[in-house]
């Protein structure tokens, strides 16, 4: 292990290059002080294991005094993952109440249906834009209809989805900031008014259960649960990437996606890999509350610390062939939900979007292709992924 730091350049936006400049780092030292900065960076994985693991000394929350009179102020009530013990251990709880596994297998018929329904608006054509055809309004509309949003109000939340996506694609003109912005405000002014309708006369959706939902004598506000709704529809892109990360996979492995289609069983442990191999989270950021020591060297208190899941998740100490693909990794223990009390609570909802819409696209395709040229990948800095992608299929 060199202990010396090399000298620090910053990452660059292709993602070729962006690999390479992580495992460089990753070489010189899995924990690193960028030079003349005071921020430290981690990059190997029992490392990042360790500092997911300390919130007490790494904290996770989130301020900002422009916040609360922001028109993005809807993303700071109820927003879990901005929040440290005590109040995210409560909120957590209140949440998990209502969002619980037993709920989460319940909505299969309806992601199956939602699925089904854009499948067949994809179906008689040949090249799809699968980011906005296809990957991003199935994961909105789940979204919304588990919450509760009727039919003629879903098309705000799925124009609302797109431009979240859009954020951190520089080419893109849909999602600048003043949209996200007035969307916002639009949304929080509807959920505000939707949760008092659901106050006054409760259904079966998730809003009514979230409004139900009691620990201890204590029960979310309004703002909480708008808050959750949005932190539910952001985190929810991390669904819409995956979907996109993986016909990417599946384009660059032609042998390991003909053998997914002979071995349909295969789905579940591909996905994981799809995950660790093109981490849609690139990186987390946490800052030190009081000294803490990770891979031997001692953060002092009040830096900002980034936590790169993309390396973490390529660290030959914990994986074997790191860099290769390979659909049957097991174990595959990555970090690209978390670990720890900020482990994502969404996590099954999305496993059952990705699974239920490759499998039925795997079955009710011969081949796809994705054209490049077509497509706008995004800055890997930010996250890996598309905000779309040009697929020619071939239907069975």
């Amino acid at each position: 292990m060199i202990t010396q730091a090399a000298e620090w350049t910053s990452p660059p936006a292709d993602e070729d290059g962006f690999m390479e400049w992580l495992r460089t780092r990753r070489d010189v030292d899995p924990v690193q002080e960028e030079p003349g900065t005071g921020a430290w960076h981690i990059f190997g994985y029992p490392e990042a294991m360790d500092a997911l693991a300390d919130y007490s000394a790494l904290s996770n929350a989130v301020t900002s005094e422009a916040l609360p009179d922001s028109p993005m102020a809807l993303y700071q009530n109820g927003n879990l993952t901005w929040l440290d013990p005590p109040r995210h251990g409560e909120l957590r709880a209140l949440v998990s109440k209502a969002f619980t596994p037993q709920y989460v297998a319940g909505l299969r018929p309806a992601i199956e249906a939602t699925v089904g329904e854009f499948l067949n608006r994809i179906r008689p054509k040949t090249m799809v834009a699968y980011v906005e055809e296809f990957a991003s309004p199935i994961v909105s509309t789940v979204i919304a209809r588990m919450v509760g949003i009727p039919d003629r109000r879903q098309q705000l939340f799925r124009t609302w989805s797109r431009d979240l996506l859009a954020l951190i694609d520089a080419r893109s003109t849909s999602g600048n900031a003043q949209t996200v912005a007035r969307n916002t405000q639009l949304i929080a002014f509807y959920l505000h008014e939707y949760i008092g309708e659901r106050r006054r006369e409760p259904g079966e959706d998730l809003v009514s259960r979230l409004i139900a939902a009691e620990v201890d004598g204590k029960s979310l506000n309004d703002d909480e649960i708008a808050g959750l709704v949005a932190l539910l529809m952001s985190t929810g892109q991390a669904a819409t990437v995956t979907l996109g990360n993986a016909v990417i996979c599946f384009d660059q492995h032609l042998d390991a996606v003909a053998r997914l289609r002979a071995e349909p069983a295969l789905l579940s442990s591909a996905i994981d890999e799809v995950i660790r191999y093109r981490n849609q989270t690139t990186r987390v950021s946490r800052r030190s509350v009081r000294p803490v020591s990770i891979g031997g060297h001692l953060i002092p208190s009040g830096r900002p610390v980034s936590i790169w899941l993309a390396a973490a998740n390529r660290d030959p100490r914990k994986f074997d062939d790191p860099d290769t693909f390979d659909l049957a990794r097991s174990p595959n223990h990555h970090l690209a939900l978390g670990h720890g009390i900020h482990y994502c609570l969404g996590a099954s909802l999305a496993r059952a979007e990705i699974e239920t819409a490759l499998g039925r696209l795997l079955a009710e395709t011969r081949q796809f292709a994705v054209d490049y040229e077509g497509s706008r990948l995004l800055d890997p800095r930010a996250m890996f992924g598309a905000s779309e992608i040009s697929l020619q299929i071939q239907w069975r």
